[in-house]
């Protein structure tokens, strides 16, 4: 369940049906956030194992993109890759 936080004042109920059926199910329920603190996910956070990951670092994202860069046969330099880097916002999907 993508966006998890991203349910809307609108959708009643639907974080409830969410969790009713994390509670019934014997197959696991992945539930994504981009934002833990949300107002919205309190009650969901009880149900799950919350599991956090860090933003991806520049070396990080420079390495995967010149692994992926060399298997496609592309010459990038590494300031280009910063640059793709930097107007991503570090977001490495």
């Amino acid at each position: 369940m993508d966006e998890c936080d991203g349910v809307s004042a609108s959708d009643r109920g639907g974080i409830a049906a969410l969790i009713k059926v994390i509670k019934v199910t014997r197959m696991p329920v992945v539930c994504i956030s981009n934002d833990h603190s949300s107002r919205k996910i309190t009650a969901l956070l009880n149900h799950c194992y919350d599991i956090r990951f860090l933003k991806p670092t520049t070396n990080d994202i420079v390495k995967r993109l010149g692994i992926i860069a060399r298997k496609e046969g592309l010459r990038i330099e590494l300031s280009g890759l910063e640059k793709i880097i930097e107007f991503s916002g570090n977001d490495i999907r």
